[in-house]
């Protein structure tokens, strides 16, 4: 089971990176393009966390947030790869989404100084990138399995 986390975190990465690198070469900052009636395209670098909160290159933030990602991710690995007990499949799935999503987004951070948001979504204030979206996801799924685990156990 581990050997496909790894497999889906590597995948999952892969194309949050392969879509973060389509928009760099295509749109300029802040270049917005409409995709379907209700998604946007939008190059917007983010020196915040999550979903453009707290976007505001002159806080210098970057540093703290992306030690703070690596330390997370650095958990999440222990969790899949080394912990000696064994995650259930949706825990696995979860947790491995939030790695490709975190690992994604510090990448960006590391080598571009921000990360590459570009998805707007016309009833939502914010940006953000598929990364985001596997992040969210992860703790959708996590916490949804956490709670019917618990209450199973009642």
């Amino acid at each position: 089971m581990k050997a496909y986390a790894g497999l889906l975190i590597l995948i999952l990465f892969i194309f949050d990176q392969y879509s973060k690198y389509l928009i760099r070469i295509n749109f300029d900052l802040f270049q917005h393009k409409n995709v379907f009636y209700f998604l946007d395209f939008v190059y917007i670098p983010n020196y915040g966390v999550a979903f453009n909160i707290l976007n505001n290159e002159s806080l210098n933030l970057g540093f703290i947030f992306s030690l703070l990602v690596f330390l997370i991710c650095l958990y999440l690995v222990w969790l899949i790869f080394i912990n000696q007990e064994r995650p259930n499949k949706i825990q696995l799935i979860s947790l491995s989404l939030i790695l490709a999503g975190g690992i994604g987004n510090l990448f960006d951070r590391v080598f571009l100084g921000h990360v590459v948001d570009f998805i707007a979504i016309t009833f939502n204030p914010y940006v953000f990138n598929l990364a985001d979206v596997f992040i969210t996801i992860g703790i959708v799924l996590y916490l949804i399995n956490y709670f019917n685990v618990k209450e199973q156990n009642f």
